[in-house]
């Protein structure tokens, strides 16, 4: 595939090859079509399954998952035994309520991933290297039986964003780190994926030739192709899909307006994979037929932590595991989508996604993320790419990339955020400087770091 898509030498050098240790094979792309032709009416359904219904199906998958990772992972069973839990005793909501929650300092510590490895034959063995901002080192193993339970629901959540069926000509084109595992399904639902490097000048040229139906990218890079004024449905394209990088409901509308089609997000991990999708009613629905996921620790507020068990991957399983994140789901059962999937009302980010306010507080990341949407997100303010870094207790420094560096940022905007963001500290008297970059720090993956505490203050944060 990604030979037939390179279309010209100046994209060539930009193309996404597949470094996997397993390798893409005509033989796992016709299990993958006859799979997916098998089951695609199926999951098309299992999006408007009545509630009740579902959470019937979602029990009965994990009595089996338990007893099956209480028999065959040892990480497990002695988590398990020393709960007092025995094979065929999950009987009820609350029985499942009272195994442990693991996490991801339990699974490293225990070298979970290596107990796993050992149990998986080569030849089917998938590997992902995770850390996200735990800084904690993690291989997340999948046999194929797993990749291919993954795959089929990621091709539904393209539908979603397409709004409706994707023919076997869909071209979807991705603009990422690394390429996607299957490029193609036997030369049909074809996918080719170019580097977040690749100069905007060619990827215009790229889409103008390849015509896709979908695009799936960062928002940063997004960022960048809106700036040069191009309209995609005049391409052809007809939906956006962005993951990995937090971004706001107001830059994804921004970005829609700007680029003339939807811009819509997802929520997912290398652990859970896809845990939600962002509708075109601009709601997120849980992926329920992926996994079953739950609150923990419900405050007042009726934010808690995010605890996922999936459904697809025995090799590896994920039972409870605390994913990090704090959200808030959604009362309402309804959706003009259509969808029955359950709702997350909103995000407050990762538990360590925030400022620090005093020794004993802090200040969460959507508060501060809202009050960019509301300043510097606004085009007025002169801000192409920004970044917050807290620099010491009461000191923080806001990097800004402007759009046009002639024409400076003392403007309304910036003098509103800078007002603003002081007063969302009660503890310190916080003060914030501008520092003007062409270039601002990320995470290693190459991801952007929005808001970032310096180290000294780790240890620190709730």
């Amino acid at each position: 595939m990604e030979t037939q898509c390179t279309t010209n030498s100046e994209v060539a050098p930009y193309i996404r090859r597949s470094k996997r240790f397993l390798r893409e094979t005509v033989e796992a792309q016709k299990k993958l079509y006859k799979k997916w032709m098998k089951e695609k009416a199926t999951l098309r359904k299992a999006l408007r399954i009545p509630p009740a219904i579902r959470r019937q199906i979602q029990f009965q998958q994990l009595v089996e998952l338990v007893d099956f990772v209480y028999l065959t992972k040892p990480f497990y069973r002695e988590l398990y035994q020393n709960a007092g839990y025995e094979v065929g005793c999950l009987r009820t909501w609350s029985d499942f309520e009272c195994l442990p929650i693991v996490s991801k300092e339990m699974m490293v510590e225990a070298e979970f991933d290596k107990q796993c490895m050992s149990t998986i034959k080569p030849e089917v063995l998938h590997s992902a290297r995770t850390s996200g901002s735990s800084g904690l080192n993690l291989t997340i193993y999948q046999d194929s039986d797993s990749v291919y339970f993954r795959h089929v629901r990621y091709m539904r959540h393209c539908e979603l964003l397409l709004g409706r069926q994707m023919k076997a000509t869909d071209l979807r084109y991705g603009i990422y780190f690394v390429a996607e595992r299957f490029t193609s399904l036997l030369g049909d639902y074809k996918y080719v994926t170019v580097s977040q490097d690749t100069p905007t000048k060619v990827v215009e040229t790229h889409l103008r030739e390849l015509k896709p139906a979908l695009l799936l990218s960062l928002p940063s890079y997004l960022q960048r192709l809106a700036s040069t004024g191009l309209n995609l449905e005049s391409i052809g394209i007809e939906a956006i899909g962005t993951n990995s990088e937090r971004s706001s409901l107001e830059e994804r509308v921004n970005l829609s307006k700007k680029l003339g089609i939807p811009v819509l997000d997802e929520y997912s991990s290398e652990e859970m994979s896809l845990i939600a999708y962002e509708c075109n009613c601009r709601q997120y629905h849980l992926v329920e037929d992926s996994g079953y996921f739950e609150l923990i620790n419900v405050g007042k507020d009726g934010y808690g932590k995010l605890v996922g068990t999936s459904f697809g991957n025995k090799a590896m399983p994920f039972v409870r595991y605390d994913q990090g994140d704090l959200v808030c789901f959604s009362s309402s059962e309804n959706c003009t989508c259509g969808s029955t999937f359950r709702m997350i009302q909103s995000f407050r980010g990762r538990e360590d996604e925030h400022l620090l306010d005093g020794s004993n507080s802090f200040v969460p990341a959507d508060v501060i993320l809202g009050l960019c949407d509301e300043t510097l997100v606004d085009y007025k303010s002169n801000v192409l790419a920004y970044q917050i870094v807290q620099v010491a207790q009461d000191k923080a420094i806001l990097y800004i990339k402007p759009i046009n560096l002639s024409k400076g940022l003392d403007n309304r905007c910036i003098k509103e955020f800078i007002t603003r963001f002081s007063s969302l500290f009660h503890y310190v008297e916080m003060q914030i400087s501008i520092s003007v970059t062409d270039k601002l720090n990320t995470f290693l993956s190459g991801k952007r770091q929005l808001i970032r505490v310096e180290d000294f203050f780790k240890g620190k944060v709730l």
